[in-house]
């Protein structure tokens, strides 16, 4: 079974709204998942609205990309109703994929009629062949691996199984098996199962000792407290290769909450690294890659979950924000001036850095800002956040550039 030929494997990045949809597509995903307003484990997310989701496929579909629909929720008793409303107003939409955690979503999809692929999420704990074998014979064509499963063990699952397998390369990790935690509902009320995690485990806590309930103590002195249950983040982008080698098909970043460069920047990097594994032109160009994703904001980053905190020590997580992501290029005047939509200040004068789609060449290079002018046609010192501006640059600026400043 695992000696079939295989393509190259598919890049699977997230997106939390269209916008961000947009950037993944054009910066080399080949698929993207995203939820609606339902039953999803992000309803923290911006989402999509009813609009918005048969747009989104439509883009995608025009450009060759393919999109993960989530409705990977449990679903108590009480939901089922609503559920089933659900997927009566979404069943008519040509995803190429539903993704799911819990049988009952699979039973009511399928009663609705619904014929494209339906994938299983990472949240279903799915870690030997034999697993794999019973969802693929229940219909699901794809099988979001458990982040437990190491490399040794995916490749026995590659050489026992002909579904499709999925496993994450890259994002946030949870102190919870497979993700499925109670810390949130416990403590605030919000079910992660449902896609309203809290993210308890990220909060600082302190040691209190029985008899002294009034004299808190860190447990790590530092100036942010102490983070003793946050994860590091995941990045196999050093290992991308042993990956490829065990017969993944698919390779799924996470970080649909996360901004349009983080989205777009993690996926045309690892699109890249897949491209280029186990050749040499990786080797050369790892150092670009690890720089790059350094240059998102994360979390110290781990290629292991079992051995994350090394000899067992603790360290704290604190996120690390290397650069600051400005803007992007979402257009050009008559004359063929840059328009800007700014996320953060920019300055007259200033020299800023540009990153762009990978295709056979890295195309990043610095710009500096000659001047900005506002939508009344004023020069102006500043370009304000979350705003449009007309920018002259030193030199033309190919569409699609994502603006930062590294701090």
């Amino acid at each position: 079974m695992g000696s079939l030929k295989r393509e190259l494997p598919e890049i699977v990045a997230p997106a939390g709204n269209l916008e961000k949809l947009t950037f993944a597509a054009i910066y080399g995903a080949d698929a993207v998942y995203f939820g609606g307003s339902e039953h999803n484990l992000r309803v923290q997310s911006d989402n999509f609205t009813a609009d918005d989701i048969a747009g989104a496929v439509r883009f995608c579909h025009e450009r060759g990309v393919k999109t993960v629909f989530l409705m990977n929720s449990f679903l108590h008793e009480r939901e089922i109703p609503s559920a089933e409303r659900y997927i009566s107003g979404v069943r008519a939409i040509p995803f190429d994929a539903v993704m799911v955690s819990d049988p009952g979503m699979l039973a009511l999809i399928r009663d609705a009629g619904m014929t494209c692929a339906v994938h299983l999420s990472t949240q279903m704990s799915t870690l030997n062949h034999l697993a794999v074998r019973f969802w693929h014979s229940a219909g699901i064509s794809r099988i979001v691996l458990a982040r437990e499963a190491t490399v040794d063990e995916i490749r026995l699952i590659r050489d026992n199984t002909d579904a499709e397998i999925e496993v994450f390369v890259h994002g946030a990790l949870c102190i919870a098996y497979s993700g499925r935690c109670l810390l949130s509902r416990h403590l605030t009320g919000r079910d992660a199962n449902q896609g309203d995690c809290a993210q308890a485990c990220r909060w600082r806590y302190s040691l209190v000792e029985e008899n002294r309930t009034g004299a808190p103590l860190d447990i790590i002195e530092d100036r942010r407290g102490t983070e003793i249950l946050s994860s590091k983040d995941l990045c196999l982008v050093g290992r991308i290769g042993e990956y490829v080698d065990a017969g993944v098909d698919a390779f799924k970043i996470e970080g649909r909450m996360k901004s349009v460069y983080y989205t777009a920047n993690t996926t045309r990097i690892y699109r890249d690294a897949v491209r280029t594994a186990g050749t040499p032109e990786f080797e050369k160009r790892l150092p670009f890659y690890r720089e790059e994703l350094d240059l998102v904001s994360h979390r110290p980053y781990t290629d292991d979950l079992f051995n994350e905190f090394d000899s067992m020590g603790f360290s704290g997580i604190p996120y690390i924000n290397r650069a600051m992501f400005l803007g992007y290029k979402t257009g050009s005047d008559p004359h063929g001036a840059p328009i800007i939509k700014t996320f953060n200040p920019v300055y007259r004068g200033e020299t800023v850095e540009a990153i762009f789609p990978i295709t056979d060449v890295i195309r990043d290079r610095c710009f500096i800002v000659k001047d900005i002018i506002d939508t009344e046609g004023h020069s102006v010192e500043m370009a304000r956040p979350n705003s449009l501006y007309r920018f002259i640059f030193d030199e033309e600026m190919d569409d699609y550039a994502i603006l930062r400043r590294r701090r």
